[in-house]
């Protein structure tokens, strides 16, 4: 059954082929069979589906996200990749101020401009509310659209950015990235990491109904209300 997948390395990590004729039921068979057979191999990889000849409806991506998070792997498919890259070229977004441009000052013209540390194609989307129980592990930044239930565990190289509640426990800008930041639109967590920083909320502490941002800000872990069109960075 193995032979309904293909499963083979690139330099942006995996690359998982589906046969385009086979059942999906099958195909998840199939690829929770080849994972088994090696879990600390696959454990915490960055996984690409191709779908560029077999789609994937939503529940069919939520039933492949839940096998892949009980090995700490990241998934985006290359349609997603190539939307994104399509979308980096259409769109100018204003960067924070702290990797702006000077202004006056004319861009290199004999090397690319400076880039916010966020425009990441590697970006994983998750849609769907995290569990008790699971673990999302990603080398760049993660938005969760839902929330982020307690006993859930997000680590991200990057920003994490929930867009529901967060009760779980989060760490950003994994290992030492102290640039990250992780934003809520209800921020609550069990205990918050960002870089080498832990702050964990006081006894007694009741999470505002608001939107809210925490950053690093002369060496400790700072919480301010997410307000639109500010730059919530140093």
């Amino acid at each position: 059954m193995t032979g309904h997948i293909a499963i083979k390395g690139t330099r942006n990590g995996l690359l998982l082929t589906l046969e385009p004729e086979t059942a999906f039921s099958e195909l998840l068979t199939a690829l929770a069979d080849r994972l088994a057979e090696s879990p600390s191999f696959f454990r915490g990889a960055s996984l690409t589906v191709d779908t560029t000849r077999r789609s994937l409806l939503n529940n069919e991506r939520g039933q492949l996200e839940d096998l892949l998070t009980q090995y700490h792997m990241s998934v985006t498919s290359v349609e997603s990749a190539l939307e994104k890259r399509r979308v980096a070229k259409t769109i100018n977004l204003a960067l924070p101020e702290s990797v702006m441009v000077e202004s006056g000052s004319p861009a290199n013209e004999n090397g690319p401009a400076q880039r916010d540390v966020r425009d990441s194609e590697d970006t994983l989307f998750l849609r769907r509310t995290i569990r008790s129980g699971q673990a999302i592990h990603h080398k760049s930044n993660i938005v969760v659209l839902g929330d982020v239930n307690p006993g859930a565990e997000i680590v991200a190289g990057g920003d994490i950015i929930v867009w529901g509640v967060l009760r779980g426990m989060v760490h950003a800008g994994y290992p030492d990235n102290d640039n990250a930041m992780v934003c809520s639109l209800q921020l609550a967590p069990v205990q918050l990491r960002i870089a080498h920083l832990l702050s964990r909320p006081p006894e007694g502490f009741e999470a505002q109904p608001r939107p809210e941002v925490a950053t690093i800000r002369q060496g400790q872990i700072i919480v301010e209300t997410w307000v639109s069109g500010r730059s919530p960075r140093k």
